[in-house]
C-alpha cells in the first residue's frame, strides 16, 4: 500500500471515528437503548483499530522529519486526552450534565488534535488567530 492511499484511509477512519463518537455520545447522554447494542460497541473499536494501524503505517512509510517537529508530540498528547475523556464518558456513571460536559470537552480535544495534524503546528487552529 502506498503512502497516499494509507493517508486517505487514515483520514476516512478519523472522520468515521468522530461521527461514531458523536452519535454514541448523544445516545449515552440521553440513555438511548441503541447505545448498548453490539454493533454500537464493536464498530468503533474496529474503526479505531484500523485508524491506529494506518497511523503506524504512515509513520513507517512517511518522512522521518515528522518526528523532528513538536506538532506530532502535541497531537499524540491530545489523542491520549481524547481517549481518556471517551473512556470516562462511556465507562463511568455520571449525571447527564456531567456526561454532556465530558462529551463536549472530548469533541473539542478531538477537533483541536485534527487542526494540529492538518496544519502541522503545535498551536493548531490558534496559529491562525
Amino acid at each position: 500500500m502506498n503512502y497516499l492511499t494509507l493517508k486517505y484511509l487514515h483520514i476516512v477512519c478519523v472522520a468515521a471515528s468522530f461521527a461514531l463518537f458523536f452519535m454514541r455520545g448523544i445516545w449515552v447522554i440521553r440513555s438511548y437503548p441503541p447505545a448498548q447494542e453490539t454493533w454500537v460497541r464493536v464498530l468503533p473499536h474496529a474503526i479505531d483499530g484500523l485508524l491506529l494501524a494506518s497511523a503506524f503505517g504512515l509513520i513507517f512509510l512517511g518522512p522521518s522529519t515528522v518526528w523532528d517537529s513538536s506538532w506530532m508530540a502535541v497531537k499524540l498528547i491530545l489523542v491520549l486526552l481524547y481517549v481518556t475523556m471517551s473512556l470516562v464518558l462511556l465507562r463511568i456513571s455520571m449525571r447527564a450534565l456531567q456526561k454532556t460536559a465530558v462529551w463536549s470537552l472530548a469533541l473539542l480535544i478531538f477537533l483541536f488534535a485534527t487542526t494540529v495534524a492538518v496544519l502541522h503546528h503545535p498551536l493548531g487552529i490558534f496559529l491562525l488567530i
